[in-house]
Formats: structure tokens, C-alpha cells, sequence
């Protein structure tokens, strides 16, 4: 079950339940929205959820691909019918991201909670609160301290609180970076404070869904290092050079692997 409350254009926030059916070859999301909204608005939460869990996008060559390598293969066929997960807004992505450097996913998603808790928009059904992750205005009025308070480090916070500041005085927008190339979002990227290439490539592959490969993410080269190098944990560097042979499905199927190496 996954449960949010989503911002639309009119600034309405709609609590809503998204829950798993249909089959491997034909999934399909249930979703039970908890406030009165008209058609319009459907259609846009309809496209707010196919981008967050992936449902319009094709695996068929992706798949092809993948039947060529034995390794590869193996792997599709136990995860077949996997789609990445993406945020909401390229935003909340450059946010989580920051707060996933150099920390594990578990702890990083506990302190993500907490942030979305102190300072997201909430909706209420009965006694169940929905949240929304934190506007760019919300964490630029923030103070460090308090960002501090939800478990962040000094650092951590004085990038949110840079970032969100730049956004919320419109001197940036995260949407305009879908136009973009992975190389240029890279640039753009990391011209900010606590963003390097890791983090941008991190976004890239959480929030705008372009094809990008964090290379120097542990758990993408343990991953890789696991079922292609019997665990000789591989440097970034080696990894980057290790993926041109997938071409432009290098994120995608590292994913694949990531997900693959976390079942075993």
C-alpha cells in the first residue's frame, strides 16, 4: 500500500491510496482518492501516478537487450515486469538525494520521514494524516537548526535550505532540467552547494528518468561486482567503463542488478 497526499496545479492536495493488482504482464494500480476532485484532476493525478511507478514505460527492448547476456537473462526473468520508482517532482528528488549522501537507504528514508512530518503539507481523513513532501518555500523558510532537529547534519541542512531558497525566489526551476541531457543536467546540477556528480546522476535517475548510471554508489557497484566480478568490489571509475557495453540501458539494468543482489 502506498499512501501520500499529492499537490495539483490548482494547489489542491488529494489524499489518495494506491494499491497492487492485475498480473506480472498487465499490473494494474487501484487508487482510492479521499477527497471530491473533478475530471480534470483526475487525468493529472492519473499522470502524477504512471510517472511515479513507472506503468507507461516499455520494457520490450530493454528486455531484448537483456536476453543476450546469460547473467542478464537470469535476472529479468526473476525480476520480470520490475519498474523503477520515481518522485513526485524533480524537486523532492534533489532534496531526498542530498539526504541520502554517504548514508545507508534505510537510514536515509527514516530522516526523509521526519522531514516530510515537521515541515510537508498534511490532509486528514478521520484520524489518518496523508503528507505532501515539503515545498521549496516551506524548507527555504526553514532555519538550519531546525532542519538540524529532524536528524540532519549541519551540512545536509545548509544545502536543503541553499537549494529551496534559489527555487522559492524562482532563480531556478527543477522542471526545466527535463529539457535537458544527463551531461547538462550534470552541469546545472552541480553548480549548487553539496551537489556533485553523484547526487545529479542520482536525480537523474530517480526524477526525470533519463538514462544515467551513479556510478559511484556502493550499492551499484557491489551489485555489479557481485555477478560479474565473484565480489571484487569495483571503483567508480571501473564501473563506469564496465557499463558502456549496456549502452543506453546501463541505469536501467543496474538497477535490475541492485534489485537482483538485495534478493539473494
Amino acid at each position: 500500500m502506498y499512501k501520500r497526499a499529492l499537490i495539483l496545479e490548482s494547489k489542491k492536495l488529494v489524499p489518495l491510496k494506491v494499491s497492487f493488482g492485475g498480473t506480472v504482464r498487465k499490473p494494474r494500480l487501484e487508487v482510492q482518492v479521499l477527497k471530491a476532485i473533478g475530471e480534470e484532476e483526475k487525468r493529472e493525478i492519473r499522470n502524477k501516478l504512471s510517472w511515479i511507478f513507472s506503468t507507461n514505460e516499455d520494457l520490450t527492448e530493454l528486455y531484448t537487450f537483456m536476453d543476450k547476456d546469460p547473467i542478464l537473462k537470469e535476472v529479468k526473468q526473476r525480476l520480470y515486469g520490475l519498474r523503477p520508482f520515481k518522485y513526485s517532482t524533480v524537486f523532492e528528488g534533489v532534496i531526498k538525494s542530498i539526504i541520502q549522501q554517504q548514508i545507508s537507504l534505510l537510514v536515509s528514508k527514516h530522516l526523509t520521514y521526519r522531514l516530510i512530518e515537521r515541515f510537508g503539507n498534511k490532509a486528514l481523513v478521520g484520524e489518518e494524516v496523508f503528507y505532501e513532501f515539503p515545498s521549496p518555500d516551506l524548507l527555504s523558510n526553514a532555519t538550519v537548526e531546525e532542519l538540524r532537529r529532524r536528524g540532519l547534519s549541519k551540512q545536509k541542512s545548509m544545502y536543503i535550505k541553499d537549494f529551496s531558497e534559489k527555487v522559492a525566489r524562482k532563480e531556478f526551476d527543477p522542471k526545466d532540467l527535463k529539457e535537458s541531457t544527463s551531461e547538462e543536467i550534470i552541469e546545472r546540477l552541480t553548480q549548487f552547494k553539496g551537489i556533485g556528480r553523484w547526487t545529479a546522476e542520482l536525480v537523474i535517475v530517480t526524477s526525470i528518468g533519463k538514462d544515467a548510471l551513479p556510478a559511484d554508489d556502493l550499492g551499484a557497484r557491489r551489485a555489479v561486482s557481485k555477478f560479474y566480478f565473484h565480489g571484487r568490489l569495483l571503483s567508480g571509475n571501473e564501473l563506469r567503463r564496465f557499463s558502456e557495453r549496456w549502452g543506453k540501458f546501463k541505469g536501467m539494468i543496474t538497477y535490475y542488478l541492485i534489485c537482483a543482489e538485495r534478493l539473494t
